[in-house]
């Protein structure tokens, strides 16, 4: 007789219960008050609570090394110079008379003890920088300040009005044009550090730009001279070096690229960018306090047709004709002649002569009409093509008609094809 082999109703339920009550455990392991998955919430709570914490007390072990490092730096402008260290962070520094300004990281001290007389500080590859020292709100006021020498207006030669002084060769008031820069950043840094840096000299050419060419006391003489410097790649960053090729034939926008790319890392304890209309301003004015009246005219502090003849060789300026290159016979610092069309290219290097040095900063004058960041439309607006400032004059201008603070705005962004345009950096301490 054969047997029914099967589980029975009663192991079933039996089977069916425990295996409830397994269930119930488990759940109440994973579910309950202390289980796994509250326990391990618990956990990753705890866990990002202690990286918090611990977040916080490397940033405070930080703070304390900054500090401690900020103790062991100098704390005076001549004990900076003496010491010729590298700032390891940026540091509150004070000259003799009490004025303070800041060493930023990456940078030391090189030149001149009295900050109202321009100090002057340099990275690790030699390139140099001027402290203007800023008073509180001495930097703001130049935002959008028309700052003209008097209410007056007057119709120059070509029959148009134009505003006298810093506006002269602007086409429409100051204020209509603008600034592309960040004007909250730049004026909280300036109010926070009481001043920024200026380049000490207009941009020059790094040696790894394939547009690179040797100077000399001459200034720059080179049959091969390249007919356009506007190319930017392979990061290729401006100098701020004496007697180096100028970095001229460059367009405004190109030369707003390589200005930022000058100290964009971490490295530094700036953020650089082309020079803007304010940090201009406000140098000039700084200047203006010892020079007085060179924003009226500058012919004896730069490099113009009318500046003094004086003991000097070598600076010339080079111009362009419909057939190429053409040496300029009498313009340029000592006045002296070269002479017809030359197969040799020459232009002018940057900070050769002393008697173009103010504040510690040169060729600010005459030697190069220089970029910068203001912009606005020539024609009133109706042209869709963006116009940029250049301040300054050059060679063949009179020092009387084109001073320091002179504005010219109407040139486009993209021009790159004229030797006598230049442009120069300014850092903001971070």
């Amino acid at each position: 007789m054969m047997k029914n082999k099967g589980i029975t109703l009663v192991a079933l339920v039996v089977t069916i219960i425990i295996m409830l009550i397994l269930a119930g455990v488990t759940l109440n392991i994973a579910l309950g008050d202390n289980g796994l998955i509250k326990q391990t919430k618990k956990a990753a709570d705890l866990a990002k609570e202690s990286m918090k914490n611990e977040e916080e007390d490397v940033g405070k072990l930080v703070n304390q090394l900054d500090e401690v490092i900020k103790e062991s730096l100098p704390s005076t402008v001549k004990e900076a110079i003496e010491t010729e260290e590298i700032f390891t962070v940026n540091k509150k520094i004070t000259d003799e008379s009490g004025k303070t300004m800041v060493v930023p990281k990456g940078f030391k001290v090189i030149e001149e003890t009295n900050i109202d007389s321009g100090v002057v500080i340099a990275d690790g590859e030699g390139n140099e920088f001027v402290w203007v020292p800023c008073e509180d709100g001495e930097y703001k006021k130049h935002v959008y300040d028309v700052k003209q020498i008097d209410d007056a207006t007057t119709t120059l030669a070509d029959g148009v009005n134009k505003e006298k002084g810093w506006t002269t060769l602007q086409y429409r008031k100051y204020s209509d044009w603008k600034d592309e820069v960040d004007e909250v950043a730049n004026i909280k840094s300036v109010e926070d550090n009481k001043g920024f840096y200026i380049a000490r000299y207009e941009a020059g050419v790094p040696k790894n730009a394939d547009f690179y060419v040797e100077a000399s006391a001459e200034g720059v003489k080179n049959k091969n001279y390249p007919q356009s410097k506007n190319d930017i790649s392979d990061n290729i960053k401006p100098v701020s070096k004496k007697g180096v090729q100028t970095w001229n034939l460059i367009s405004q926008i190109n030369a707003k690229t390589v200005s930022e790319r000058m100290y964009s890392g971490e490295s530094y304890g700036v953020r650089s960018q082309l020079v803007d209309g304010t940090a201009w301003d406000t140098a000039v004015t700084w200047m203006s306090k010892e020079y007085v009246g060179i924003e009226k005219n500058s012919t004896n502090y730069g490099n113009y047709n009318n500046t003094p003849t004086k003991e000097i060789t070598g600076l010339y300026a080079a111009h362009t004709y419909s057939d190429g290159w053409q040496l300029a016979t009498s313009y340029g610092y000592g006045k002296k002649s070269i002479g017809g069309r030359s197969s040799l290219r020459t232009e002018i290097a940057t900070g050769l002569v002393n008697e173009f040095k103010l504040k510690n900063i040169y060729d600010m004058a005459g030697n190069m009409y220089e970029w910068t960041t203001e912009y606005g439309y020539h024609d009133g607006g109706t042209s869709s093509t963006k116009y940029v400032v250049q301040r300054g004059g050059c060679p063949t201008d009179d020092g009387g008609v084109h001073p320091v603070s002179v504005r010219s705005g109407y040139w486009a962004e993209t021009v790159e094809n004229n030797p006598v345009f230049g442009f120069r950096v300014v850092l903001y301490v971070k």
